[in-house]
């Protein structure tokens, strides 16, 4: 997806979404709505069935949770279901659940394994960490936990779960992580006074 594009795309929605939700005019609803589907038309040529939800209020950037779980020098460490490649346990941030027990809560939906978390190891732009771009502009949160208790299992999501060393990751998803997010979890593990990073 040409980044340019995607960048308008989003800001079109973001507009739409703002005026269809304080505007009361007939026709600048009319408007919004129309603008709502160019947004959409825009990345028609990289994703023909795409469309933008509506959604409701002041479009902001989702959230993407990721657990860092390092027991006995090894990461934990997911295999998705529908790509077949590997993950830190995570995904979308829940309403009424803190960034923190979110991630907690995936790890054990996914894995099966019970944990503290320990730390914000980093608050990034996902754009900014060399990702493939997909539609939505996501924050991806990082955290370091330590585990309690629970044994490896799969669910819905994973039809894997295993703990890996740092220099023997299997295939990573490319939307979902990177190595250097592995890497940045042992460093923090080793080295806990260092700072949370951000961009």
């Amino acid at each position: 997806m040409a980044s340019d594009l995607l960048a308008v795309s989003r800001e079109l929605k973001a507009m739409a979404e703002a005026g269809l939700r304080y505007s009361t005019g007939v026709y600048d609803l009319e408007r919004y709505k129309r603008l709502h589907e160019i947004a959409s038309e825009l990345l028609a040529a990289e994703a023909k069935e795409f469309r933008w939800p509506v959604e409701i209020g002041y479009a902001t950037p989702k959230v993407d949770i990721r657990a860092a779980v390092i027991e006995r020098g090894k990461i934990l460490l997911v295999r998705e279901v529908g790509t077949g490649t590997w993950a830190l346990p995570g995904g979308w941030a829940d309403l009424n659940v803190s960034p923190a027990e979110n991630a907690a809560k995936e790890v054990l939906e996914e894995a099966g394994i019970e944990v503290e978390v320990t730390k914000l190891i980093a608050c990034w732009d996902k754009d900014k960490q060399g990702h493939p771009r997909q539609p939505e502009h996501v924050y991806k949160l990082v955290f370091l936990c330590q585990p309690k208790g629970g044994e490896l299992r799969t669910s819905h999501e994973t039809d894997g779960s295993a703990y890996f060393t740092e220099d023997e990751l299997p295939e990573m998803c490319p939307y979902r992580n990177a190595p250097h997010y592995v890497k940045l979890a042992f460093e923090h593990f080793r080295n806990p006074e260092l700072p949370t990073l951000f961009d």
